[in-house]
């Protein structure tokens, strides 16, 4: 026993013994090891006698589909000057969990990336001690949890577990910051009282919430507050489909028939259609002169936003709302909207962020939560914020990733 072929400093290690039980089933896998550190110091005039043997087995990494146990026959030493009983120390060990201290760390991270019953069957475990390591290390991590405020701050909500729940993330890294238990102002308020050194936003990205702008004002009055070009771009399909549904009725019935098909064709902008989707549209567009108004009032106002400046942006923003007034009823909740929210849906120009970073990290969160079984909000906190956040470097994660070993460096 003198090879350290497990490369854990100050321990040698036999060969691994395979244990079976009587159907010839692989159960348990035991080395016996040896530390090779010093007894720690008691006293000044330290003498000391051998006092009897305690058998101690500690969990390591499995080196075969079963548990891997470490066996140590640890000396006990009396001294004869003062009279203590001192035993020979094991480095690298978590004496809590009875596990190597690398072992522990393998859990921590793999249940950070993973499920916990997946956990359960990568290392060989119980479940209880999967979530119980975890719990321990997501307490210590998040329990006094600050973290210092983005140039640019990203707000938006998820439902999840029943309820509405707020997201803040660093829009320009694209990391999770917080997620808090409901999306209210004051939800909101008490989730940024977390944040250090406020005075660093500049920029704050939200959808049409009218809650999120007057918290930006109230605790960013430096920020530039900017509405999201989803949302803003979703507003304009919406009032279209109002006007399509109307007309759908009024189609011939082959143009009907063709219609549940070409649903989401119609959200799709001309230019990103195919050829064929743009044939099969027009097709249906030259029955409803009604609908191809609408439509082309619909992808007119695409374009403001894909002006360079903010002044080119309100100059083709102004053409439209000419353009609009073919079916001002129709479109006039449009116009509306964007009057009430014209400066921060314009202040996108100034600064060229979205949301999109935000919706994606809502998602994210959203295949923990589907992923799992039975999590309760603390718990999908901790591991979304543990997995997506600043806290867990996201090079220590890549091993334990669930995504093919080609994309795993894409996070």
């Amino acid at each position: 026993m003198k090879v350290n072929w497990l490369r854990l400093p100050g321990i040698e290690a036999a060969i691994p013994t395979l244990i079976h039980d009587d159907n010839g089933n692989l159960t348990d896998v035991t080395i016996d090891c040896r530390a090779t550190a010093a007894y720690n110091i008691c006293c000044l005039a330290q003498k000391l006698v051998s006092n009897g043997t305690k058998a101690v087995r500690y969990r390591d990494r499995r080196i075969e589909p079963a548990p891997t146990w470490l066996i140590f026959r640890r000396q006990r030493k009396r001294c004869l000057s003062c009279g203590a009983t001192l035993y020979q120390a094991i480095p690298g060990m978590d004496d809590r969990h009875r596990m190597t201290a690398r072992f522990r760390q393998d859990i921590i991270l793999s249940s950070i990336n993973r499920t916990f019953a997946d956990v359960v069957r990568f290392h060989a475990v119980e479940e209880t001690l999967v979530r119980r390591i975890f719990r321990e290390h997501a307490d210590r991590e998040l329990l006094q949890y600050r973290y210092d405020a983005p140039r640019v701050l990203g707000i938006d909500e998820n439902h999840l577990l029943g309820g509405a729940r707020g997201v803040i993330c660093d829009v320009e890294r694209g990391e999770l910051l917080d997620v808090l238990p409901g999306r209210t102002g004051s939800d909101i308020r008490r989730g940024l009282d977390r944040m250090n050194s406020w005075g660093t936003v500049e920029v704050w990205c939200q959808d049409m919430a009218g809650a999120y702008k007057g918290i930006a004002r109230d605790l960013f009055p430096k920020a530039s507050i900017v509405v999201d070009k989803f949302h803003v771009l979703s507003k304009a399909n919406y009032w279209w489909s109002r006007v399509r549904l109307a007309e759908t009725a009024k189609l011939p019935k082959e143009a009907r028939e063709q219609m549940p098909g070409l649903i989401r064709v119609f959200d799709r902008h001309w230019e990103v259609m195919t050829p064929r989707q743009q044939d099969r549209v027009a097709e249906i567009l030259a029955h409803s002169p009604r609908m191809q108004t609408a439509w082309t009032i619909k992808e007119s106002f695409y374009y403001f936003y894909d002006a360079q400046t903010r002044s080119e942006a309100e100059d083709a923003y102004t053409n439209w709302v000419q353009l609009a007034k073919a079916q001002h009823a129709e479109w006039k909740p449009l116009m509306t909207m964007m009057a009430r929210w014209r400066k921060e849906i314009f202040n996108f120009f100034d600064h060229r962020f979205t949301s999109a970073k935000v919706e994606r990290m809502n998602r994210s969160i959203g295949d923990i939560n589907r992923a799992s079984n039975g999590l309760d909000f603390q718990t999908l906190r901790a591991k979304a914020i543990l997995r997506h956040g600043r806290i867990t470097p996201k090079a220590s994660l890549s091993y334990y990733s669930l995504r093919p070993p080609s994309t795993r460096n894409a996070a």
